[in-house]
This record gives C-alpha cells, structure tokens and sequence, in this order.
C-alpha cells in the first residue's frame, strides 16, 4: 500500500496577484487589506498551501506502505513498539485508513506552521519529517486507548473531526518513543526547610524537562529577617527561591518543542507579599525582576474585610506560626485565625493597608497581567474532599487539595505527602454543540483524559 499525499488545505479562489510569492509573504498579506477594503483571507490559504508545496512535502520521509513505516521507526527508537503491540496491524491499518478518509486540511497556514514546527515527529537531526497530521492523531489514539479498538477509532474520530483535541504535552509525546511525559501541570508544595527547597528545585527541572508546566507554593517560607536556628535576621526570605525557580525553568525545556513554565503563589498575609508582587514592576531592578515565572495571590475573606472597612492588614510569619500551630502557613486558615493571631504575641508581625495592598495588585496585574488571584475561602468552601486548598495552577483553573512531604537530610523521603497533577483537553465547543452525537462528544474526551 502507497500511503496519500501530504495533507494540503481547503480549495481557494486562484488570485494571480499572488503567484510567484513564497508561503512568508502570502501570510503577511493578511495584514493588509485587498483593493475593496477587505481582508485576505484567501492569501491565507494559499500560503498554507506554498508551505507544503514549497517546504513540507520536499522534507517529508515518505514509505510505500504502513507497515515499512511503523517497522523503520519503530526499529530506530522514534515510536513507542509497545503501544502498536496491543493491537492487531489489520485494525492499525483499518485506523490509519479511517484517519486518511477523514480528508483533513489545515485551515490556516499557522495551523500548519505550528504543527510542522512544535508536534510532528522528526528525524534526529531536527531536518526531515516523520509524521503528517493524521499519523500523529493516529498514534495518539492508539496510546491512549491502551488496546482498546473501539475507543481508538472514537479518538481519531473526534480528533480529526476537530471537536476534541488533547492538550499539548499529550498530543506531542504520546506513542513517542523519545518522549516526555502527556500530563499537562503540575502543582508541588515547598515546606520550609532547605531540603524541601532543593527537591523542589529539583522536582521543577525533572517535571519541565518532561513537558509539564510546574505551579509551587511558597506561603510556607518563612519571610526575609526570620531566623534560623533561632538567630535572628538570618533568612533570605522567598525572592531568592523564586529567582532560582525562574532559572531551573529557562534551562530545562522539552527537547526545544515546549519551553519550560513555572508559576509561584504565595498568600497575601504572608509578610513577604508587597516584595513578591513588585517582582513584576516593568522599572523592578534586575537584581529582584521577575521575567517568566508566573505569580499567584491566595487571598482570603478577611484580606477583603480590612479592606472594605479600611483597616490595616496584619502580615504573620510563617516561621512563628508553623511553631506556634504545628502545621505549615497554607495550611492555616487567616480568615479563622486572623484576630487570634494578631493576638498571639509569639507570633511576629507586620502590617500594611489592605486597601494599598489591592491598589498594588491592580497595578501590577495592569503592568503585567499577573497576579492570579485565588480566593481561598471561597475554594475551600466548596470543596467536598477532606484537606485544604492552599494554590492553584498556573491557568488558576486546579483546586485540589495537597499535604505536606517531610524529607530527611539526604533528600530521601521521611513521609510522602500529596501533590497535585492536572490532565487537560480542549473542545471546540462550536463544533461540540454540531456533534452527531453529542453525548459521545463528551465520554470520549473525558476517557482520554483518564487514560493520561
């Protein structure tokens, strides 16, 4: 069997103005607009297809059939043979045909761009291509319906169809060999203690360099000027942390295809919160900037209480309250135990106006479009599973609960705590609402998220 050609787009309307133009100038002309004012959208096309004319199918492998495809990269460590082992090759190829019958054409030239640069498969050396668009909705399919037939031609069905499509790090890694890991983020506590901070730095490099966005939460570490070993003015608070965090995610990407991304939450009563958020001042000095880590406020009801009333808002040190309580700072509910601890003269305190405190937010969340915002009461308050939510992801979108992990000094684990991972999908929900069947629509994409 001769497999079809490449994938090409919709038919367009033949316009000679665009004849002899290269597939980077076809696309720029969607910027201007035509002689009656209108924008062209066809230029569009064309430059989609010019870049499989011109560039796609010239750096294409191609096989004369299914089978000396699979066998070739299964035998040179591009696909994962245990995931084509569950099946029967007749029901592989009976998928791949159905795959190809689908007719799928890219919409756009950015569509095509973005998946010939970020998701197909290529040679080693980075120059040729392995996979069209229907070879990686095919591979997807089949790793995640783990040897079940059915549900493999649903996924490609789905896929294709454009209804549902798995979030990145599924659809780049899935039936690779050579691969990361198909979950989308990733949430981890940081306790305070330095052997907490190193594994999680750790942690941070390990998750990103398999494709994960990685969310940390640092209401536990006790603020600037806390001691340590009971002397004074010795910690360096969470600003240095976070700069180190920052670096771990620059460096560790995912074989160039997903750069790394990081996300940090520290609650507003945390004493070192005015610093966090100044971060991400556009005229911040280098030396504390923020540049691509994300940042996140947990705040509670209280927080807004002071604030509508005017008062002022006490900061409470984490270092004095995990010893005072016996559990970590995100652990405490500030709205229960604001005015005990205000109280509370083992506690150190700090404070600031609450109305300053949302003023600075609303600053730079205009700057830079951070901080997420988490309100925590009102998570926790709908929160049906035992424990406490404390963070949130780097979409804010996860709200789960964790618990602590304590290590011993040789960063071995003492007690495994709870962390947080977060599996996604889209769904075109103009195309969901068309689905034949609607309710299939829906099972299928949430069996393919289980199977992540």
């Amino acid at each position: 069997m001769v497999e079809a050609a490449v994938s090409t787009v919709l038919d367009f309307k033949h316009n000679p103005a665009f004849d002899g133009l290269d597939y980077h100038s076809l696309n720029a002309m969607l910027n201007l607009y035509d002689t009656d004012g209108n924008i062209q959208f066809e230029a569009d096309k064309r430059a989609a297809r010019e870049y499989f004319l011109q560039h796609v199918n010239q750096n294409t492998v191609f096989f004369h059939s299914l089978r000396e495809r699979l066998d070739y990269l299964v035998e040179k460590q591009y696909y994962e043979g245990a995931v084509i082992d569950k099946y029967d090759f007749s029901f592989v190829e009976k998928l791949n045909d159905f795959a190809y019958g689908k007719k799928f054409r890219f919409e756009s030239f950015l569509g095509a761009f973005k998946y010939y640069t970020s998701y197909t498969l290529k040679t080693f050396d980075g120059k040729r291509y392995l996979e069209r668009f229907e070879d990686r909705v095919v591979m997807t399919g089949l790793a995640l319906a783990d040897g079940d037939e059915d549900m493999a031609m649903k996924l490609v069905d789905e896929i294709l169809s454009g209804r549902f499509q798995p979030a990145t790090p599924t659809f780049l890694n899935a039936g690779k060999a050579q691969r990361g890991e198909l979950v989308s983020c990733f949430l981890l506590r940081i306790e305070d203690n330095m052997e907490s901070i190193s594994r999680a730095i750790n942690s941070s490099l390990q998750l990103s360099k398999r494709g994960g966005g990685v969310a940390l939460l640092l209401s536990n570490i006790r603020e600037a000027g806390a001691p340590i070993k009971q002397i004074e003015n010795q910690s360096s608070g969470i600003l240095p942390v976070m700069k180190l965090l920052e670096d771990s995610f620059s460096y560790a990407n995912q074989l160039g295809a997903r750069q790394g991304a990081g996300a940090v939450y520290l609650n507003a009563h945390h004493p070192d919160i005015m610093r966090f958020l100044d971060t991400k001042r556009e005229n911040a000095d280098e030396k504390i900037r923020i540049k691509t880590l994300s940042l996140g406020v947990v705040v509670p009801d209280i927080t807004f209480e002071l604030a509508k009333n005017d008062e002022d808002m006490y900061l409470f040190s984490p270092y004095d309250v995990e010893r005072v309580y016996g559990v970590p700072f995100g652990d405490i509910s500030v709205t229960e135990k604001y005015r005990e601890m205000v109280d509370d003269p083992r506690i150190k305190k700090t404070k600031i106006n609450a109305r300053t405190f949302f003023q600075t937010v609303a600053e730079i969340q205009f700057e830079s479009g951070y901080p997420y915002v988490m309100f925590e009461d009102t998570v926790n308050a709908a929160n049906p599973i035992q424990g406490r939510i404390n963070m949130s992801n780097l979409c804010s979108e996860i709200l789960q609960v964790n618990t602590p992990t304590t290590l011993n000094t040789d960063l071995s684990y003492d007690q495994v705590g709870k962390d947080i991972s977060c599996n996604l999908g889209s769904l075109n929900i103009a195309l969901a609402m068309d689905s034949p069947d609607l309710a299939n629509t829906i099972e299928t994409s949430i069996r393919a998220l289980t199977a992540v």
